[in-house]
């Protein structure tokens, strides 16, 4: 069975319009895995080894969907809201299952496709 069988229409959801990237997935699972802290820039790219201006971007563009809120001045949390706090959770513990097929669905689906049924 395919993964995205195995999630849930969130997931797929929240994959198809605010995961484009496997690196924006990583973004946003390492701020959900350190949810309980804040991040700056420098260290969300120090750690994602990424461009300041691609870490811009995408905060911005997690932000705006709701994924992710400035704590402090320059200063960024993840952010469990109603809509997308569940799938996140379920979309991490399938990257830890099968990070792989996760990957493949981010790549397969064609460009504007979203899975919501």
């Amino acid at each position: 069975m395919a993964i995205d069988e195995h999630l849930s229409r969130a997931a797929q959801r929240l994959i198809s319009r605010h995961v484009d990237s496997v690196g924006a997935l990583d973004l946003l699972l390492l701020l959900h895995s350190g949810r309980d802290r804040d991040w700056s820039r420098q260290e969300l790219c120090d750690r994602l080894r990424c461009p300041a201006a691609w870490a811009s971007e995408q905060l911005t563009r997690l932000e705006a969907a709701g994924l992710v809120a400035e704590a402090a001045e320059g200063r960024y949390q993840y952010r469990r809201g109603p809509e997308y706090g569940p799938a996140v959770d379920e979309i991490a513990r399938a990257c830890r299952r099968d990070r792989a097929a996760l990957t493949r669905l981010i790549f397969t689906r064609p460009p504007g496709t979203s899975f919501a049924r």
